[in-house]
C-alpha cells in the first residue's frame, strides 16, 4: 500500500461530512490500490469465478448506498473495504452453495496464512462466524485477519493501514490465527 495521504484522509473526512463531490475525487485515488488489493484475492480463486474488477465496482455500489459515510481517516475506509469484501464473499458463496450442492471443489486458501479456509465451501462461513466472535473479544486482531484474509494484505500492509507496527501485526495475526484454528476446531484448546 502507499504511504497515507494527507489528501485521502482530507477527501475522506469531506465525504463524511456530508460532500458527495469528495467521493468523485476519491474514488480515482484509491480505485488502483483497491483493484490490485482484489486482484490479489481473485488470484486465489478459482478460474472464471469472479473478477478484480468486478469486486471493486461492487465495492464502489456500495460505497455510494452509504447514507452517511463515517471514514475519518483510511484505516476506516480500507477496514470498510476488507469487510464489504468478505460479505461479497459470503453472498456469493451461499448463493454458489444454493445451487450447486455437493459439486467437487478444489480447495485454495484465501490467503497463506489462512490455508486451512476454502473459500468455495462451509468453512467460509465458519469462519465468518469465528471473526464476528473474534471482533467482540478483540476488534483489533478481527480487523487484521479481515484485511489479510479478504482484501489480501500482507501483514506490512495490514499494519500501515491498522496504524501499528509490523511487529505488533504479526502478533496479532499469530494470536488470531491460533485462536481462530481451536474455534474452527483445527486444534485442541490449550491446556491452562
Amino acid at each position: 500500500m502507499p504511504e497515507p495521504s494527507s489528501d485521502l484522509t482530507q477527501l475522506l473526512r469531506q465525504w463524511s461530512g456530508g460532500d458527495d463531490a469528495a467521493l468523485e475525487q476519491l474514488i480515482p485515488d484509491v480505485y488502483p490500490e483497491l483493484h490490485a488489493m482484489a486482484s490479489r484475492y481473485v488470484s486465489r480463486e478459482r478460474p472464471g469465478t469472479i473478477q478484480a474488477t468486478a469486486l471493486v465496482h461492487d465495492l464502489y455500489l456500495r460505497l455510494l448506498k452509504q447514507q452517511r459515510a463515517n471514514f475519518p481517516n483510511r484505516r476506516a475506509f480500507f477496514g470498510f473495504a476488507a469487510a464489504a469484501m468478505r460479505h461479497m464473499l459470503i453472498d456469493r458463496i451461499r448463493a454458489t452453495q444454493s445451487q450447486k450442492r455437493g459439486a467437487q471443489r478444489v480447495r485454495v486458501p484465501l490467503s497463506d496464512d489462512l490455508q486451512f479456509v476454502d473459500p468455495t465451501s462451509d468453512d467460509i462461513l465458519d469462519l465468518d462466524r469465528a471473526l464476528t466472535e473474534l471482533a467482540a473479544l478483540d476488534p483489533r486482531k478481527a480487523e487484521m485477519v479481515q484485511l489479510c484474509a479478504f482484501l489480501g494484505c500482507d501483514q506490512r500492509e495490514a499494519a500501515d493501514v491498522l496504524g501499528i507496527s509490523l511487529t505488533t501485526a504479526k502478533l496479532d495475526f499469530r494470536l488470531a490465527r491460533a485462536w481462530l484454528d481451536v474455534r474452527l476446531g483445527r486444534q485442541s484448546a490449550p491446556d491452562a
